[in-house]
């Protein structure tokens, strides 16, 4: 009976990773096969399936959250020190600024403005999907520099996200690589962002 029965790891994984109006249909299709004489091997390869297939609809779905992800990911990385940008705290006056708004103009001007500069893309995504308001923009625009702010000064309040560059012990390094969390906060930022886009475009009943 053992046999029979679905690995819970799997079906938990189905159940939550595979987010979908067929998911309880397609949970009892894959229980009833397993029981008919498939083996968990195959229980597991089915749901990996459909866990690629419901990451792949998520993104065609969201893909201008993505397309903002990857240009914001692209400039933040590709621009950050680029000769231009390091007059932009000078613009600011950031000498004549009080303390802690001058540490983070600073500091954050040139991130956030390669953030700004991002939602360019954002919006033309948001055209073309026809969900565009501006108050998607400002929204996506706040949390954006927020997580930036939040992930520069996170070794400060969460130390074990570093550790000490070998052979330089007065410089470290973020155990977890700049671009992937560059791009997890463009694409929580825009998906907070234009949250209410996707519950508001659906037809009403």
């Amino acid at each position: 009976m053992k046999t029979s029965n679905p690995p819970r790891l799997a079906l938990w994984w189905l159940q939550h990773a595979c987010p979908g109006p067929r998911n309880e249909a397609l949970t009892g299709d894959l229980i009833e096969r397993l029981r008919e004489g498939q083996t968990r091997g195959w229980f597991w390869r089915q749901v990996f399936l459909a866990f690629v297939v419901s990451v792949l609809g998520e993104t065609r779905r969201h893909w201008p959250h993505f397309c903002y992800a990857i240009a914001g990911t692209a400039m933040t990385w590709c621009f950050r020190d680029a000769r231009v940008l390091r007059y932009v705290p000078g613009w600011l006056h950031w000498t004549d600024l009080p303390w802690p708004w001058s540490q983070l103009a600073f500091e954050l001007s040139r991130p956030a403005l390669l953030a700004l500069a991002a939602l360019s893309v954002l919006a033309v995504g948001l055209l073309i999907q026809r969900s565009f308001r501006a108050i998607f923009l400002l929204r996506t625009a706040a949390i954006s520099l927020a997580l930036i702010t939040l992930g520069h000064f996170s070794t400060d309040f969460l130390p074990w996200l570093s550790r000490p560059v070998p052979g330089d012990p007065h410089h470290r390094f973020l155990i977890i690589p700049d671009v992937v969390l560059f791009f997890a906060t463009f694409l929580v930022a825009s998906w907070l962002g234009t949250r209410s886009a996707q519950t508001g475009s659906e037809p009403r009943r």
